[in-house]
């Protein structure tokens, strides 16, 4: 993987496309931290930059009061490299015409860490699958917009090669996906059997934020840093 590069031109924003879905971390005076998502609305160059008001995973979070508190922004691009774009600054104000969004200093310095060498993900997630009529839970131990990896314990469920299967899980407390695939490699041991999945060609919109959320899980565990940013 390649080590994370701060930038320190601000066009490392250019990047960054309007609408884009990003996840931020606040930090408020008392030490406390908390995640939400939001999307990019805009930004002016060594002026401001505008994302639309977030959303709370933690409860409470839309009672909380914004203004002045330190943020971490980061979000996946798009590009053929599915660069990660990090940068941490101020919200200097809540603006609510047109619509309720923040205004964001801008930020000293941009960190960029480019992820196209592994495009598959590792993760931890515990999933609920149904095949051939049956269901079972299974952990997902890696991910990509294309397909996943799953092990599965159940002895009793009966899973082969090009078998249709739907994968359930949990984003985040407030959200759940369904997810449709393909069975195109099964690896049986005596204890558990490892699956490979190829997702549907639908539903590109939901594999990016599962895709995005497992970036940020991975980060927050400590698997890379964005140095200089973080």
């Amino acid at each position: 993987m390649n080590v994370t590069q701060a930038e320190l031109d601000v066009d490392a924003l250019k990047l960054m496309h309007i609408g884009m879905r990003l996840l931020i971390e606040v930090t408020f005076p008392n030490g406390t931290k908390s995640q939400a998502t939001s999307r990019l609305i805009g930004y002016k160059k060594d002026a401001f930059i505008l994302i639309e008001y977030p959303i709370g995973r933690d409860s409470g979070f839309d009672k909380i009061f914004l203004e002045n508190a330190n943020i971490i922004v980061r979000a996946i691009t798009d590009t053929s490299f599915r660069d990660i774009v990090a940068f941490k600054t101020k919200i200097n104000t809540i603006i609510y015409r047109p619509v309720k969004m923040l205004s964001l200093d801008m930020p000293v310095n941009i960190a960029t860490h480019k992820i196209r060498e592994q495009p598959r993900i590792d993760t931890v997630y515990t999933v609920d699958i149904n095949c051939n009529g049956k269901q079972s839970s299974a952990k997902m131990m890696d991910f990509s917009i294309s397909g996943c990896g799953l092990v599965i314990e159940n002895k009793d469920i009966y899973i082969f090669k090009g078998n249709k299967i739907n994968i359930s899980l949990s984003i985040s407390p407030a959200k759940k996906a369904e997810l449709e695939g393909q069975v195109i490699s099964v690896q049986a041991g005596a204890n558990q059997c490892k699956v490979g999945i190829k997702f549907n060609q639908s539903q590109l919109e939901l594999k990016k934020d599962i895709f995005h959320n497992c970036i940020i899980e991975t980060r927050n565990n400590g698997r890379f840093s964005l140095s200089g940013v973080l």
